[in-house]
């Protein structure tokens, strides 16, 4: 009986610590990537692509393309 809790405990303790051990690396790997990833661009600010507004154009195109898709989704509401 004592040999079975002590395998018991031996392959718990070995589980956790393995958990730990990935979450650990997890978590590094995650910090990297955020390092990585906040780098400035070329030209200044980190994502000051992204943050650019869309043209008329682009807004126009956009929300035909959003009415289109409900209008084909969604029978009963034709409007």
């Amino acid at each position: 009986m004592n040999g079975l809790i002590s395998e018991a405990f031996a392959i718990m303790v070995t589980g956790m610590v393995t958990v730990f051990v990935f979450l650990t690396i997890l978590i590094g790997a995650m910090n990297v990537l955020r390092i990585i990833a906040d780098k400035p661009d070329a030209d200044g600010e980190p994502g000051s692509a992204a943050a650019s507004s869309p043209t008329a154009q682009q807004l126009a195109a956009i929300t035909a393309a959003v009415h289109q898709h409900r209008r084909a989704t969604n029978p009963q509401n034709n409007k």
